[in-house]
Parts: C-alpha cells; structure tokens; sequence
C-alpha cells in the first residue's frame, strides 16, 4: 500500500479528513502545517500551490479540498463502504450531499460568520443564493430521514 501523508491544522477543516482517515483506517502521517508562512513554502506549494490546508498525498497522488479527499478515500477504500457503490442510484444523492455542504452550505454559515451582505441584490450571483435557502435545504432534508444518503 502507498504511503499516506496528511497534511493539516488543529484548527481547519482537515478536522473532516482526519475523521474520514479514521474511518478508513489505514495507516498515515502527519504533516502539521502553521497558519502563514510555513504554507507558503515552495515546498508545500508544490502539494497545494494554494498554500491551504488540508491535503493528502497518497503515493503519488495529491489531493486538496475536503469534500475531494473525502470522495477519493471512499473510492481508494471501497471495503469499508464509506460511499454508495458507483453504480447504485444512492451514488448521485452521495455527490448532491458531499458538495453540497462543501459549497453552498459552507458559503451560507461563512456569510452569517462574517456578517456578509447577501440579498436580493446579489443571491442568484453566489453559490449559496439567500443564506436561509441553503439553511432551509440541509433542515428540510434532516427533516426527512436521519441519513442523508444510505
């Protein structure tokens, strides 16, 4: 097996990926990054030239952006059943669901978080439209069933 490497902060969202590299259980190391300049290495740029946290890289794969390490690691660990099969129906509400809360619903607590302006104005131009219609979705789909997919 290809050697894992996570690199991370306590205090980012690699906390996602640490929880899905625990579910997947296999070995890793970790490559804890501080916030500045120790991400703005040529280095590290070369693993994220964003100069972000979190990233993996697995063998020579290097993958950034949680919701995409979390769906690789499903896919690289089929066995432990962390996704719906590639070829079941569930695989679609599995994307709708993983993206959805990296996109819109990250964007809509980021804009409460900072207390950013979006209305009538400029919904339809940003990915989480009105801050409540992201809310209202996640809410109205929990409401449903305790799983979103599976």
């Amino acid at each position: 097996m290809s050697e894992l490497t996570f690199y991370t902060h306590p205090m980012s969202r690699g906390r996602v990926v640490r929880w899905m590299l625990e579910e997947v259980g296999i070995p890793y190391t970790v490559e804890t990054m501080e916030f500045g300049p120790d991400m703005k290495t040529p280095e590290y740029l070369a693993i994220n030239p964003m100069g972000k946290v979190p990233a993996i890289k697995h063998g020579s794969t290097i993958v950034t952006e949680v919701a995409a390490i979390c769906a690789y690691l499903a896919d690289q660990f089929p066995d432990k059943k962390l996704a719906p099969p590639a070829a079941s129906p569930e695989r679609g509400d599995y994307y709708r669901w993983l993206f959805f809360m990296a996109g819109p619903f990250e964007m809509a607590t980021s804009a409460l978080a900072y207390g950013w302006k979006i209305d009538s104005s400029n919904a339809q131009s940003v990915g989480c439209g009105h801050v409540e219609d992201s809310i209202n979705t996640l809410e109205k789909v929990l409401g449903r069933t305790p799983y979103i997919c599976g």
